[in-house]
């Protein structure tokens, strides 16, 4: 690695579990900020007259959601410091329920992540979940960028369900599109199988890796 311009990108790779899983995007973008100063990470500050951190997000996390393979990338001033050295750093200086795996340069942008795989475990019977999922439509409500604007979408043309388990529990593996021109976040799913359901159905989720829009692990 080498600098250019001042700075090199580091990705780490961490995990977002517990009561992490309620801090907001927003939160975890200034708790990400304290974390690396207070592991004394010699981090490059933007220019102009409000300096701070460069720090970026994959496919911001949906409140409440837990994560195996978050992407954060930030960048660094000093190329002697290692990656493994990064990672130990960096634990020690995170608050419950977060933690790194992993940090290497960045090379692709994070434009490029185009789905993520989700596990949803489901407080309803497997024939509820078969039917729901055998509807030929799946309308929810979007919010849109406009204020107050809601936009009705089917969602069922960008599910992949890759495995159902269990009986009077469900557990069902689903990958979403998280791009910059589709997003489906397991929190729609969810509600509109409540919907369907007739009642609110206990459930939890946990987004299990990222991939690009090839559908290769995003790195």
């Amino acid at each position: 690695m080498s600098i250019v311009n001042g700075f090199y990108t580091v990705r780490l790779v961490f995990s977002k579990t517990g009561r992490a899983r309620y801090i907001s995007h927003l939160d975890l973008n200034r708790t990400m900020a304290r974390v690396l100063r207070r592991a004394g990470i010699p981090l490059w500050y933007t220019e102009g007259f409000n300096k701070h951190p460069y720090i970026t997000f994959a496919a911001p996390l949906s409140l409440g959601c837990e994560s195996l393979c978050e992407r954060m990338d930030f960048r660094l001033t000093d190329e002697t410091l290692s990656m493994d050295e990064i990672v130990a750093r960096v634990n020690k200086a995170m608050p419950e329920g977060l933690q790194a795996i992993s940090a290497a340069e960045a090379v692709r942008k994070m434009s490029a992540v185009g789905f993520a795989k989700y596990r949803l475990q489901l407080s309803c019977d497997r024939g509820i979940v078969g039917a729901f999922l055998e509807q030929p439509s799946i309308e929810v409500e979007k919010k849109t960028k406009k204020k107050g604007g809601v936009l009705t979408v089917d969602i069922k043309p960008h599910l992949q369900i890759e495995e159902i388990k269990g009986e009077t529990a469900t557990e069902l593996t689903a990958i979403l599109p998280c791009s910059n021109e589709t997003t489906v976040n397991p929190t729609l799913l969810l509600t509109a199988r409540s919907a369907f359901a007739g009642r609110e159905i206990k459930a939890s989720s946990l987004r299990l890796e990222l991939y690009d829009i090839d559908g290769e692990i995003f790195a």
